[in-house]
């Protein structure tokens, strides 16, 4: 067992908090009675002072002891961060009760719920939480319910302005001062009480750290609801005379705002806050003019190691424009709540910032951990407070074990609830759940929650944590979040994501499914086997999370198993779509691809929602195209996320001028029956004149000896080629030597027909674009011109032509085969002609992803009897394939068998 013990550390400052909440704070209004208490957003900025702050205090107890409230009952607060919110709580204390606090985006029945539990007997609340609270309240029977206190009505403010006239009994320190529920909101509830003792002895192990004084300005942005909030952008704050600020609202340039024109010091956040100020700053440097974003990264990362290594802070210099978005006032960002990215940490750093990390649960008051700002160690949740005990009960050979407290401020137990208090209680040793170690210098690390530990089949012990955060570096993922899901006896990795549509927009994604799966596949390449995700799905809507934006696992896992439609339906119902034409033509058009019976709203993701992939998104324009009569561009659905964005295209590219009718869902044979424009065509010439034979029989005849010197090629199978020359050959795809290597492994007499698709991204430019003639390369940007690739495709295989394509239509990263794309069925089925099935094998080797020297390794390249359409038995296919689809399955099974 691993030890951090720590003493009590009595301080002038810190002694003066004492022990009762009300006398600390009446304390701080005597010794500071014109210092600004809160500063807050009314159509203007708006103050008060500790004088006035300490007579409304008085006042709302009066108001509560007029009420009848007797000593120990529970009032609660169901209102969001305002003052009024902090005077209500100080009234309760002053008045002898027990608060209540209630997060203010509770439902009326989750309200109803802790009401009940609490017993609560007067209620807190302001206008915007007012309809909830009398809706909760609605199921007590009649003359029960609790008494409501509108925060904004006439009537209280009045109350809160009089001058107060209140004689209360002092409590004791050990009196309950707050209830705070922590989770069971629908079903059972777990209200942590926590005394004047646990929260002062808390305030005063903070404050005797030094970082706050009666001159600083703190920005409260997370809800007071919560502990981490409450205690420190609330109470040591008011225990210390200093002042909070309130933003006008949550919203990114309302932060900035307030924290400039009301001169904060202090911003107390979580990581997701302080990861939007990073990545904000990131943006602003990206978007500048060539050279400055790469003059700009590379002073940050010396910056970055002048911080680090000799605490020299050139980074408030260098990006001082950052620092006047948040005021010059600013001294330090505090995170807590959940970890922090220590990368986020050495980023913000290097602008100069300073970050504090903490660490603490609502049991412990919260905090128990601090990092001493002189002595910050990112990824570090800070050495115990000086009065604090903290060890690692029953650690494994590398420090690591769950984390256990012992101090003042561990609460005094769960609310009516005896056994969840003796379950989490061993010999007075408080049982976290966290897992966490310590290094040589006394810094407490968490790395993960023992309920959260993941058990795969293997074994192996995996972190969530740990493998959403290497997940995350693609930036087109903007949430993730991994569960363990159980299949085949065993837990295996799955990620819920939700992808940044923002950053999709901004750089052009059509296809995001594809896109994010190839992200995932770069990543796990770059990964232990063991930490890889076998299975993802992708969401629109933001995770579940708490308030200080931890990840609420249970129902995302819950959410994953069955998706509630209903909430969905109801959702939807509040959307209106138009009934305009575009918008009848859009929906009919919809209606083959959406789920049977599911309502298509404007805001729905053609992706995501309506589950458009990049060939249906073919299908749709063809089908837009015959019921408006219109010729549609061929970027036409480019750019394009929701059905909402798709309306206002059709219309500006109609601008009225059509009859629409009910669309018809077109087929494959409709579309590839179309002719490429003449532009197209110049890509591809079928005809083969002595200044392209020459050159191409040299290349082709020297590549052929260099591929058989340095790799060995090997062909086998070539008898199972077609003796004519209209065919497709579909390979796997592993590495940039896998084109080369088909091509090369046929005489030259079978190369001069056939044709081989390729990005045009590689083939742009003078001399790429003649090599790419010579070569039979048709450069196509399939991301976006897909129907252009089909339909070039059909053109040279309708003439009698062959073709090369790589089914998977990638690389892939371990090189396994990856499953295959319908884009090879689409061309087989609807044009009947014979797919020869063919394995490369040592390619990987030889030049895998990330490489850029090819290794010395044999590569053979085998060739399968072809697969043929007409010979299949499509009845055999599973419900929800499509026949494309499952012509691509067999085929992929055929590349697979030759391996």
């Amino acid at each position: 067992m691993i030890e951090g013990a720590g003493r009590g550390l009595k301080t002038s400052v810190g002694a003066s908090v004492g022990l009762n909440i009300t006398d600390a704070f009446l304390q701080a209004a005597r010794l500071y009675p014109s210092n600004i208490a809160f500063y807050w957003f009314d159509s203007g900025w708006k103050t008060l002072s500790y004088s006035d702050f300490a007579r409304q205090v008085r006042a709302g107890a009066a108001l509560l002891l007029r009420l009848g409230l007797v000593r120990g009952e529970r009032v609660a607060i169901v209102s969001e961060n305002r003052h009024e919110w902090c005077t209500s709580y100080l009234s309760v204390i002053m008045a002898g009760g027990i608060a209540v606090p209630v997060d203010a985006q509770l439902g009326p029945a989750e309200i109803g719920n802790l009401l009940s539990d609490s017993g609560a007997r007067i209620v807190f609340h302001s206008s915007k939480t007012t309809q909830n609270v009398v809706a909760s309240v609605s199921a007590f029977a009649a003359g029960s319910g609790p008494v409501l206190i509108d925060l904004d009505s006439e009537e209280c403010r009045m109350a809160m302005e009089t001058e107060p006239d209140i004689t209360s009994e002092p409590g004791t320190a050990d009196d309950v001062a707050s209830v705070i529920y922590t989770s069971g909101t629908t079903g059972v509830p777990k209200g942590v009480e926590l005394t004047g003792r646990n929260f002062c002895a808390d305030a005063e192990a903070l404050i005797a750290a030094g970082v706050v004084s009666h001159e600083d300005n703190v920005l409260s942005v997370l809800p007071l609801h919560h502990t981490y909030a409450f205690m420190c952008t609330f109470l040591v704050p008011v225990f210390l005379g200093a002042s909070i600020t309130y933003p006008a609202s949550l919203k990114g340039p309302d932060i900035m705002a307030a924290a400039r024109e009301c001169g904060v010091s202090v911003i107390i956040g979580v990581p997701q806050l302080l990861g939007m100020i990073s990545n904000g700053i990131m943006e602003r440097i990206k978007g500048l003019h060539r050279p400055l974003p790469f003059v700009l990264l590379l002073l940050k990362r010396l910056s970055g190691w002048l911080r680090e290594r000799h605490d020299i802070n050139l980074g408030r210099l260098v990006f001082r424009s950052a620092h006047s978005q948040l005021g010059q006032r600013l001294r330090f960002l505090g995170s807590g709540g959940a970890r922090l990215d220590p990368e986020v940490m050495r980023d913000l750093e290097a602008f100069g910032f300073t970050v504090v990390e903490g660490y603490g649960l609502t049991e412990t008051s919260p905090v128990v951990t601090f990092n001493p700002v002189t002595a910050r160690k990112p990824g570090s949740a800070g050495r115990p407070l000086p009065s604090v005990d903290i060890r690692i009960f029953n650690p494994s050979p590398t420090g690591e074990g769950e984390v256990e407290i012992r101090g003042p401020m561990v609460m005094k137990g769960y609310y009516r609830n005896p056994r969840a208090t003796e379950g989490v209680f061993d010999n007075g040793w408080l049982k976290t759940g966290d897992i966490g170690r310590f290094d040589s210098e006394g810094y407490l690390f968490i790395t993960g929650r023992s309920k959260e530990v993941i058990v795969l089949s293997s074994g192996k012990n995996i972190y969530p944590e740990d493998v959403e955060k290497a997940y995350m570096t693609a930036p087109l993922i903007k949430e993730v979040c991994v569960l363990g899901i159980e299949e085949r006896g065993g837990e295996f990795l799955h990620a819920v994501i939700v992808p940044d549509l923002d950053y999709a927009r901004r750089n052009r994604i059509e296809n995001i499914l594809e896109e994010i799966k190839w992200e995932l596949n770069q990543i796990s390449g770059r990964m232990p086997s063991y930490m890889r995700i076998t299975g993802f799905s992708v969401r629109s809507e933001p995770l579940p999370r708490t308030p200080l934006g931890k990840l609420r696992r249970f129902l995302i896992k819950a959410d994953l198993a069955e998706r509630s439609v209903e909430t969905r339906e109801e959702a939807k119902a509040a959307e209106v779509f138009p009934g305009d034409e575009a918008s009848a033509a859009v929906l009919s058009a919809l209606r083959h691809f959406a789920k049977a019976g599911t309502p298509i709203s404007p805001g729905d993701n053609l992706e995501l929602d309506i589950g458009l992939d990049s060939l249906s998104k073919i299908e749709l324009v063809v089908s837009l195209e015959k019921s408006l009569s219109l010729k549609l561009p061929e970027d036409f659905i480019s750019g394009l996320q929701t059905v909402g964005d798709l309306v206002e295209k059709v219309k500006t590219v109609a601008k009225g001028g059509y009859q629409a009718e009910a669309a018809e869902k077109m087929g494959w044979k409709d579309i590839l029956l179309r002719e490429p424009s003449t532009e197209d065509l110049r890509m591809v010439s079928l005809e083969n004149p002595a200044g392209v034979i020459v050159p191409a029989f040299a290349g082709h005849s020297a590549l052929r000896l260099l591929f058989r010197l340095l790799f060995r090629l090997a062909v086998r199978g070539a008898d199972n080629i077609p003796s004519h020359r209209n065919f497709i050959l579909a390979p796997n795809h592993t590495s940039y030597l896998d084109g080369f290597a088909v091509i090369l492994s046929l005489p030259f007499a079978r190369f001069r027909h056939i044709y081989t698709l390729g990005l045009s991204d590689y083939f742009a430019g003078f001399v790429k674009s003649r090599f790419a003639r010579i070569a039979h390369v048709i450069p196509i940007d399939s991301s976006v011109y897909l129907n252009k690739a089909l339909q070039i495709s059909a053109h040279v295989l309708k003439r009698g032509e062959s073709l090369s394509v790589f089914p998977e239509g990638g690389r892939s990263y371990d090189g396994n085969l990856m499953e295959f794309k319908k884009g090879v069925g689409i061309l087989a089925v609807e044009l009947g002609v014979p797919v020869v099935p063919v394995h490369i094998e040592g390619a990987f080797e030889a030049l895998p992803r990330g490489s850029v020297l090819p290794r010395l390794n044999r590569i053979t390249v085998t060739f399968g009897e072809p697969l043929v359409a007409s010979e299949m038995d499509f009845s055999k296919k599973p419900e929800g394939i499509d026949e494309y689809q499952y012509f691509a399955d067999r085929l992929r099974e055929r590349v697979r068998a030759l391996g």
